[in-house]
C-alpha cells in the first residue's frame, strides 16, 4: 500500500532528488570541460593520466562502496543516508579545488566517490515507495534526466567560467594560497550541494511497501546472490547491454568538448553553450517522455516496457552515434548530437524502473547496488580512458579523439543491442516471478 502523500510532495520529492542527483553529476563531470588547464598546471600531465582522475579515481572507492550503501539503505532511514552522502560529496569536491598536485588531486576525487556511492541505492529504493508501478518509470526518468541536466550546466556555465578565469589573475585564499582558474570552479560548483543535503535531511523516509520478510529482519548476502543467480540470465545480458551503453556514453561525455576544441578549434566556450544546451533540454525530455511513455505501456499491460524503449533507442544510436565524430562539418555534428542525446537518456531512468520492478523491497536498494558495481564501475573507469588509449598508443595523435570515439560506437551499442533483444524473455519471467511474491506478500 502506497504512502498517502498528497500529489504535491511528491513530485517535490523528485524535485529534490533531482537537483541533489544534477550536482553529483556537475561534481563528477565538471572536470571535462578543464582538461587544458589541468594537465598543464599539474605539470603537464598525459591524456591517459587525465582520464584516471575522471573515472577510476572516482569509481574505486564508489564502487566498493555501493553494496554496503546499498544495504543500508534496504533497513536504515535512506533520507538521512543520502543527505549524508550529499555533504560528505560536496565538500570533497569543494578540497579537488585546494590540492596542487596530482596525487593529492586523485585521492580528493577518490572521496568524492565515497559520498556519490550512498545516493543511487537510497533514491531509488525510497522512490519506488512514493511511486506506484505505473507512476515510477515517469518519476525515476525525471530524476534520471540528471547526468544530462548535470552535463549541460557544467558545460554551460564551466566552459565560459573557465575561460572568464583564464583570462583574470589567480585567487589568493586564505590558508590555501594562489588558487588555479579550475581550482576556483571546484570550489564553486562543490558549495550548493551542502544545502541540498539540508533540504534531503527534512525530507519523509517513506513506508515501505513489497516486503516479504519481517520489517527489522536485514537479508543475509547468500539470499540476495541466490537471488541474483536464480536470473542470472537476465542479470548477464542486462548488465552487458548496459555496461556498453554507459561505456559508450561516458566516452562521449568525457572527451566531446575537448574534441571539439582540438579537430574543430572551437573555443569552450562555444562547444560549452552549444553541447550543454542540448544535453540539458534534449537529455531531459529523452529522460521525461521515455519515462512517460514507459508507464503509458506498463498501464496499458505492455509489462517489458522499459526495456523494449531501451533497444529502440540503442537501434537509434548504433548508427547515429557512429557517424557524429567522424563528420568533416562540426554542425552536422551538432545536429546528430540531438537524436544521440535524446536515445541515451532513455536508459538511466529506465534501468532503474526495471530493477526495482523485480525485487523485494528489502534487496531494491542492493539491486541497484549490483548494477553500479557491475555496470557503473567498469563503465566509468576505464569509458574516459578508452578513447585516450586509443588516440595516444593505437593513432598516436591528439587529433584521433573523433576517430576513436566512433569506433567504440559500432562495437558498443553492437553488442548493446543483441544483449539487450535477448533480456526480454528473461525480464517478463522475472516479471512474473515478482507478481507470485507480490501477491502472497503479507508485509
Amino acid at each position: 500500500m502506497q504512502p498517502a502523500y498528497s500529489r504535491l510532495y511528491l513530485w517535490y520529492v523528485v524535485g529534490v532528488l533531482t537537483l541533489a542527483s544534477t550536482f553529483s553529476i556537475i561534481d563528477r563531470q565538471i572536470l571535462n570541460v578543464m582538461i587544458g588547464p589541468i594537465k598543464r598546471d599539474l605539470g603537464g600531465i598525459s591524456d591517459f593520466q587525465v582520464s584516471l582522475i575522471m573515472g577510476f579515481a572516482f569509481t574505486f572507492l564508489y564502487s566498493i562502496l555501493s553494496y554496503p550503501a546499498g544495504r543500508i539503505a534496504d533497513r536504515y532511514n535512506r533520507c538521512n543516508l543520502m543527505a549524508a552522502g550529499i555533504a560528505s560529496w560536496s565538500l570533497l569536491t569543494m578540497v579537488c579545488g585546494m590540492v596542487h598536485q596530482y596525487s593529492h588531486l586523485f585521492l580528493a576525487r577518490m572521496g568524492v566517490g565515497v559520498g556519490e556511492a550512498t545516493l543511487g541505492p537510497a533514491a531509488n529504493s525510497a522512490l519506488a515507495d512514493y511511486f506506484d508501478a505505473a507512476r515510477l518509470p515517469l518519476a525515476i526518468g525525471i530524476v534520471s534526466a540528471a547526468p544530462f541536466i548535470g552535463q549541460g550546466l557544467a558545460n554551460i556555465a564551466g566552459g565560459p567560467l573557465i575561460d572568464y578565469l583564464e583570462s583574470t589573475p589567480n585567487y589568493v585564499l586564505p590558508l590555501f594560497g594562489e588558487l588555479f582558474s579550475w581550482q576556483m570552479v571546484f570550489i564553486v560548483v562543490g558549495a550548493p550541494g551542502l544545502l541540498i543535503a539540508l533540504a534531503v535531511v527534512f525530507l519523509r523516509e517513506p513506508a515501505r511497501s513489497g516486503k516479504i520478510i519481517e520489517a527489522d529482519a536485514s537479508v543475509p548476502f547468500r539470499d540476495v546472490w541466490r537471488f541474483v543467480v536464480q536470473r542470472k540470465g537476465f542479470f548477464t545480458l542486462l548488465f552487458g547491454g548496459y555496461l556498453c551503453l554507459a561505456t559508450q556514453g561516458w566516452s562521449l561525455f568525457s572527451w566531446l568538448v575537448e574534441y571539439y576544441v582540438r579537430n574543430h578549434e572551437w573555443t569552450r566556450t562555444e562547444i560549452g553553450l552549444v553541447y550543454g544546451s542540448i544535453a540539458m533540454l534534449v537529455g531531459i525530455a529523452g529522460s521525461v517522455l521515455g519515462g512517460l511513455w514507459a508507464g503509458i505501456l506498463i498501464a496499458r499491460k505492455v509489462r517489458d516496457a522499459t526495456l523494449r524503449i531501451v533497444l529502440g533507442g540503442t537501434l537509434v544510436l548504433l548508427p547515429t552515434a557512429t557517424v557524429l565524430t567522424i563528420v568533416p562539418e562540426p554542425w552536422v555534428g551538432v545536429a546528430l548530437l540531438v537524436p544521440v542525446t535524446f536515445c541515451m537518456a532513455m536508459p538511466p531512468g529506465l534501468i532503474m524502473a526495471t530493477l526495482q520492478a523485480i525485487a523485494p523491497n528489502e534487496l531494491r536498494g542492493q539491486m541497484v547496488a549490483f548494477y553500479l558495481i557491475a555496470v557503473n564501475f567498469l563503465s566509468y573507469t576505464f569509458a574516459p580512458s578508452l578513447p585516450a588509449l586509443m588516440s595516444d598508443y593505437l593513432f598516436a595523435s591528439e587529433l584521433a579523439l573523433g576517430k576513436s570515439i566512433s569506433i567504440l560506437a559500432v562495437v558498443n551499442y553492437s553488442i548493446a543491442a543483441v544483449c539487450l533483444y535477448f533480456a526480454l524473455k528473461y525480464y517478463r519471467e522475472a516479471l512474473k516471478e515478482a507478481d507470485q511474491w507480490n501477491q502472497a506478500s503479507s508485509f
